[in-house]
């Protein structure tokens, strides 16, 4: 398949997943003691950091770099080529993202919900209109 193909498409899946991000933020901070959110906002930033990674993957991929396969050195060239604005952030995601995939412990979840509102919803947004601009 065409690397030009493949990242706008994988991008128009990120751009859904975002979406569905944004109402599950939304929803839980509406009720956040309403237990269905705050698992709905969890599997939904997953959901929507897998595209994410993906998505900076393939552009990466389209831009010459295609011998990066693991998320965590995506990211690290992702920031390194500027595709990222905030290296720390993105590598944070990946670790509560494989937490939460792994295990489920309430404090562990309030946690991983303050960083989804506070600081990685920022830095999926910053990413996101990147790559639109370049889409």
């Amino acid at each position: 398949m065409n690397q030009a193909i493949r990242w706008q498409q994988r991008f128009e899946n990120f751009q859904k997943a975002r979406k569905k991000l944004l109402r599950a933020v939304n929803a839980q901070k509406e009720d956040p003691d309403e237990e269905l959110y705050q698992m709905a906002l969890i599997q939904a930033f997953e959901f929507t950091f897998e595209l994410g990674w993906k998505t900076l993957k393939d552009y990466l991929a389209y831009s010459g770099l295609d011998q990066i396969s693991l998320p965590r050195e995506v990211i690290k060239q992702s920031f390194h080529h500027g595709l990222i604005a905030d290296g720390q952030c993105w590598i944070d995601m990946m670790e509560s993202r494989n937490l939460m995939a792994h295990t489920y412990d309430e404090q562990k979840a309030r946690e991983a919900i303050e960083a989804i509102n506070h600081r990685f919803l920022d830095a999926i947004t910053q990413v996101y209109e990147y790559l639109k601009e370049r889409s």
